[in-house]
């Protein structure tokens, strides 16, 4: 890395201080990843069982992520027809459950060149459950899925019934997707509330209560046993505890506390006491930080290592909260491969956790996913990574790396991230698209070397995503850069709906290129489960 500036306006960090600045920032960001805390499991070790079988290689998957009501809106044949005239479509990405999506675009976000005249999204009233539920599959929770009653668009229609003629007629696939975002009229959501370090409940679910555990389950087993799907994409766009105090230190970030996940953290040897008590340090702290009430004569980040070395129970807890993670991941896994062995089973990475979160990308790696995870989509959202980029780092210089200025946390950021500086704004605006090829191409190989061949990535490539202006050459170049990095298949992201027909031609002829990369092979390397 290089810090060599030797002139520095009156009132500047001295530059080796800013440079131990530097280095101690990654160090905390990156400290989840090399320590062993004592009885916690340790996801590298190989199974018990021996080594998992390798999974089959198979050819490319070119997939789009598609709003139900977009479907039916449009008409599933015309919607079908026109994405795979256009871009050479072949699977489809469907939200079952969209408790994270969001269907309730303006007008001004929507393609108006689909041949069919768009809706108002804005008033309708539009359901968050597009399949039909069957309580027998939900006998280990009390949790249930908001019924749909007359009063929402479309409450008669059955879309994963409807559209499988069609599809099959086409030679198309469907993957069900959820995207997971607290409770959002989910029945009896409250008992499986997390709880923050003061003992009171947030509005999200906690990864180790056994009837969220069980809802999940359910879910896909009636997703699985009831419409013939070939394939299945579940999201969950959270932070880990650490990551949401160095974010936004509201006192909902750190969580949970509550009786299951104190058990786990006791039988892997960690005292969730010290636990509490050292996220509650943290978050006080960070607080301070955030409303200029203190002042380290240390600095910033020297406080939160301070706290985070007189208690190694916080970062023992968070990898904890990680694994959790995984595990429920895992148990959705392993139930549609008992129902359906052959159906991919993959999971959507967010942003943030592609492009933003270091702490995330310390906590695991996709090859440590990849007993799970047939396939990984990693969103490489090219043209606003920019401003979310720096959206992102102003939230960490507002805490952790406050002796830093906004433009030196970002130099850092981009260096830890190996993000070429240009794709940087100089102000809260999109960078210059050419930097944008080198930004896909640098994270989908990113990717593709993390999973290790072990799991296919997918890279979800924006297309027309609010905030940021696409050109099909950009769309074009992008796609191939992606190919080149290695990427085994590309879905359209975020939304059809949003996607004019020029820049799905152009997808097209990308994917359609004679001079892309063939898919790769993957070979399954033994890991352990979390």
């Amino acid at each position: 890395m290089n810090h060599g500036e030797d002139e520095r306006l009156p009132g500047d960090l001295p530059a080796d201080r800013r440079d131990f600045m530097r280095h101690l920032a990654a160090l905390i960001a990156a400290a989840g990843a090399g320590l062993h805390w004592p009885g916690v499991a340790d996801a590298q070790q190989p199974a018990a069982g021996g080594p998992m079988p390798a999974k089959d290689a198979v050819r490319d998957l070119v997939g789009i992520q598609m709003g139900p009501h977009t479907m039916l809106d449009e008409g599933i044949e015309h919607c079908l027809d026109l994405i795979q005239e256009t871009a050479a479509i072949d699977t489809i990405f469907v939200y079952s459950h969209a408790y994270g999506g969001d269907l309730h675009k303006p007008l001004n976000l929507l393609a108006t060149d689909h041949g069919v005249p768009v809706k108002d999204q804005q008033a309708r009233k539009l359901p968050l459950v597009w399949v039909k539920r069957h309580d027998e599959y939900y006998k280990d929770t009390t949790l249930r899925h908001p019924a749909i009653d007359t009063s929402f668009a479309y409450h008669d229609r059955d879309l994963f019934a409807e559209m499988m003629r069609p599809l099959r007629q086409r030679g198309m696939k469907v993957y069900a997707r959820i995207l997971e975002a607290g409770g959002r009229g989910i029945e009896n959501f409250p008992r499986v509330a997390t709880t923050n370090v003061y003992g009171r409940p947030t509005g999200t679910g906690c990864w180790n209560h056994p009837e969220y555990i069980g809802f999940w389950r359910a879910t896909v087993e009636d997703l699985f046993r009831s419409y013939d799907l070939d394939g299945f994409q579940w999201g969950a766009e959270r932070a880990s505890p650490l990551t949401n105090i160095i974010q936004n230190g509201n006192d909902n970030s750190a969580a949970c506390f509550c009786q299951f996940c104190r058990a786990r953290g006791k039988a892997h040897g960690i005292d969730a006491d010290r636990a509490r008590q050292g996220f509650e340090e943290i978050l006080l702290y960070v607080q301070r930080l955030r409303a200029g009430q203190v002042k380290p004569p240390d600095g910033a980040a020297v406080g939160v290592l301070r706290i985070l070395l007189r208690y190694p129970e916080v970062l023992a807890w968070e990898y904890q909260y990680r694994l959790s993670r995984e595990a429920v991941m895992k148990t959705m896994y392993d139930q549609i491969k008992a129902i359906k062995p052959g159906a991919p089973v993959g999971w959507h990475v967010d942003h943030w956790a592609t492009s933003m979160d270091i702490i995330a990308r310390s906590a695991m790696s996709y090859s440590e996913m990849a007993p799970w995870s047939d396939y990984l989509k990693v969103v490489v959202y090219h043209a606003v990574t920019g401003p979310r980029v720096r959206s992102w780092v102003s939230n960490v210089q507002r805490s952790v790396l406050g002796d830093l200025t906004l433009e030196e946390a970002l130099d850092l950021h981009y260096e830890l991230f190996g993000y070429d500086k240009a794709l940087r704004p100089t102000a809260n605006a999109p960078a210059p698209p050419g930097t944008w090829r080198d930004y896909v191409f640098r994270e989908t190989r990113r990717s593709v070397a993390s999973a290790e061949g072990t799991t296919k990535i997918y890279p979800g490539i924006g297309f027309n995503v609010p905030g940021a202006t696409d050109d099909p050459d950009t769309i074009y170049q992008v796609v191939l850069k992606a190919y080149e990095a290695g990427a085994n298949g590309i879905v359209a992201s975020r939304e059809y709906e949003e996607m004019t027909v020029p820049n799905l031609r152009a997808m097209g002829r990308a994917v359609r290129a004679p001079q892309r990369a063939p898919a790769r092979a993957l070979v399954n390397n033994s890991r352990m489960s979390p």
